[in-house]
């Protein structure tokens, strides 16, 4: 009697643990029709057919084959053994070349033209699965729901399938990072924050900077997440098999491809923050930020050359701590500023210079006047594009009226009055929509000397940090510090003449939403200015 050794195999697309026991019945009952003695029975559970490796049973079966331990392999059907052509097509050549047959439940023995139609057939059907998988996700997708994965800031609702709610927890916490990398805040100080405060990490016991970062290519990572602004935008990526090895390959997909959707019940920030930490990402290098320099000090990013403009450069460290140079002077020798300035001090003088400047109560009523000044314009152009608002949104009703009117007493036919009707609606609407968005003018004056007091606050503990030398400020101060900090020019000098910095500040951190430029020059000895800015 010949041996025979029986293959079952089930998918994941299947999900019945039974189905391996039905097969082997099957397939035993097929053995002793053919009058064969049945050696050995070999299975993989919830494999794919896609691919020979990752089967431990398959393996099994071709080191049996190798080994000459059975003359032929029983099997359900031609795709339990496989449903790649090539893969089949291998299989069973590697079987003919040591004189076993195999032989199916379905289709009886296999030759080479019912091995190569038998795997087209199963290939085609694998791939048809795929797409239908692919066009169902699809609907999901645009019925506002989630085609898979987990973000941070979500969970799923119990009993309602792709559906998602936000942890209003977690929300609180992508807002604070958001804010933070928006401000200037790096993701290594990030993550470091949250793990010194024990916030519970998306994953793992511990934050990383590459939990925020993600991958610039693929738009995932927390900062690049569109969902936090309430968009899905999904099929970014597809997944391919290395034929030689069997793993799965994410590949990057066309844009023209993905699938955007708007999800306004999964907003966690608004645009206007989304928008700024893309920007700021984008800034740092996009899709190749893990390669760009990230800041490390409190004023790293801001300063420039007073001889060129350029930017400044680490060169170096001694116990006084790192020092810069002029990047242009370094990279090209084309400024002729080739003069080392130690961080530390630079660092020194403009916290002294912002203590002295906001200990000056003249120059916090400079900003008192300036602000009101921009507040009463801001709430003039609010007055004047409500007045306006209000007046077009009146015509647009007395027109409806009107045509309602003339419909009514058959001065106007009904055809005529349902293409003009929806037009005049449209308008309205819009109207009101953008009314809804004007808010009326506040009263925040008495916000801003808050706003002075916590800031002059947060420039004392500052100080107090910056004079201790290693240590690193929280990234609240310094999120604080330059949201206020536009720049630090370091003007050119000799051997052992004093520093001279300027300090190019946002008078909006404290004033007005507006970008406003205030000038502070902070030297030795420095003396808190006589005059206005």
């Amino acid at each position: 009697m010949k041996r025979a050794v029986i293959y079952a195999r089930y998918s994941t697309d299947l999900q019945n643990d039974q189905s391996v026991e039905d097969q082997i019945r099957l397939c035993k009952a097929h053995a002793e029709r053919l009058g064969l003695n049945v050696v050995g029975e070999l299975f993989d559970r919830a494999k794919s057919g896609a691919s020979m490796f990752g089967r431990p049973g398959l393996a099994r079966l071709m080191q049996k084959a190798e080994a000459d331990e059975f003359d032929v392999l029983v099997a359900e059907h031609p795709d339990r053994i496989s449903r790649d052509i090539a893969d089949l097509a291998h299989i069973h050549k590697t079987l003919r070349f040591r004189r076993i047959e195999i032989n199916c439940v379905n289709g009886g023995a296999m030759d080479t033209v019912q091995i190569g139609m038998y795997g087209v057939v199963g290939q085609m059907q694998r791939e048809e699965g795929a797409k239908k998988v692919k066009r169902g996700m699809v609907g999901v997708v645009r019925s506002g729901r989630n085609a898979g994965g987990k973000a941070y800031g979500y969970r799923p609702v119990p009993g309602r399938k792709g559906e998602l709610e936000i942890v209003e927890e977690q929300a609180e916490v992508v807002r604070r990072i958001l804010s933070l990398y928006a401000s200037g805040i790096a993701p290594r100080a990030i993550a470091a924050t949250l793990n010194d405060e024990s916030v519970p990490a998306p994953r793992g016991k511990r934050w990383n900077a590459s939990t925020l970062n993600g991958n610039g290519q693929r738009g995932n990572g927390l900062l690049l997440n569109p969902i936090y602004a309430g968009k899905l935008i999904w099929n970014r990526v597809h997944m391919v098999k290395d034929p030689s090895t069997g793993r799965r390959i994410s590949r990057i997909n066309p844009e023209i491809e993905h699938e955007e959707i708007e999800a306004p019940h999964l907003r966690i920030v608004d645009d206007a923050l989304f928008e700024a930490v893309q920007n700021r990402k984008a800034s740092r290098g996009g899709a190749r930020s893990r390669s760009t320099p990230k800041y490390k000090r409190l004023l790293s990013g801001l300063l420039c050359c007073g001889g060129c403009g350029g930017g400044m450069a680490i060169n170096g460290s001694d116990r006084s701590g790192p020092r810069v140079i002029c990047s242009t002077h370094k990279e090209s020798g084309s400024c002729g500023n080739g003069a080392r300035y130690y961080v530390q001090k630079i660092e020194q003088q403009v916290i002294e210079t912002l203590r002295a400047q906001f200990a000056d109560t003249r120059i916090i009523d400079i900003y008192v006047k300036e602000y009101e000044a921009e507040r009463r314009r801001e709430a003039a152009e609010k007055r004047r594009n409500r007045a306006t608002l209000d007046r077009e949104l009146e015509e647009a009703k007395m027109a409806i009226t009107r045509i309602v009117e003339r419909l009514a007493k058959g001065l106007i036919e009904d055809d005529d009055a349902a293409a003009i009707l929806p037009g005049l609606r449209a308008d309205r609407d819009r109207l009101q929509r953008e009314l809804e968005t004007i808010e009326p003018p506040s009263n925040v004056i008495e916000l801003q000397p808050r706003s002075v007091r916590a800031f002059r606050e947060n420039i004392e503990r500052l100080a107090e940090v910056i004079s201790k030398r290693g240590e690193t400020p929280p990234v609240e101060l310094a999120q604080s510090f330059r949201e206020m900090i536009a720049g630090v020019i370091v003007e050119p000098r000799k051997a052992g003449e004093p520093y001279r910095i300027e300090i190019k500040g946002y008078v909006s951190g404290l004033v007005s939403p507006e970008l406003s430029s205030v000038l502070m020059v902070a030297e030795e000895g420095f003396e808190p200015p006589t005059q206005g800015l």
